[in-house]
């Protein structure tokens, strides 16, 4: 027998990033749709999941590299995270959000993980986005990275 009620493990094994493009009302989020997953037809930002050994902004950088073709130059933490149930292991994920900012939208080179990718207006990609806790987090993304100028605690080296 155990003392312990209701516990639910928490683990960190992956990474979002939100890559932006543009300034102001000319901004544009990339949204990928998942293809071959448990989320296939999915909408969201970039995320993968964090090697053995690396580092959550090394696995922000090679994720956004390995999924949309783009080198990651300046890499911000957003400040949030991700949060959510994964049913089949029984566990809480959480996952550190990233930003990264283009001065322009740039072709993209997805990979086996995704079949379309879309540049989207706030509120387009507020409309696609399938996870809730992406879809908050993208609202006080565009608060704090596109309608103000990112504050320079937010780098990550």
């Amino acid at each position: 027998m155990t003392d312990r009620h209701g516990q639910i493990p928490i683990r960190c094994r992956a990474v979002a990033v939100a890559v932006i493009a543009g300034k102001g009302a000319e901004a544009r989020i990339l949204l990928l749709r998942r293809f071959g997953s448990s989320a296939e037809g999915a909408w969201s930002v970039v995320t993968g999941s964090i090697d053995p050994g690396e580092t959550a902004p090394e696995a922000a950088r090679r994720e956004v590299a390995e999924e949309t073709g783009i080198t990651v130059g300046t890499l911000m933490s957003s400040g949030l995270t991700e949060t959510f149930f994964f049913a089949p292991d029984g566990v809480m994920e959480l996952m550190p959000i990233f930003v990264t900012l283009l001065p322009e939208m740039v072709p993209i080179t997805l990979d086996h993980g995704s079949d379309a990718h879309r540049w989207c207006s706030l509120e387009e990609a507020l409309d696609i986005m399938a996870f809730a806790g992406q879809r908050r987090a993208v609202t006080d993304i565009w608060n704090d990275f596109v309608r103000r100028e990112p504050a320079p605690f937010r780098l990550v080296p």
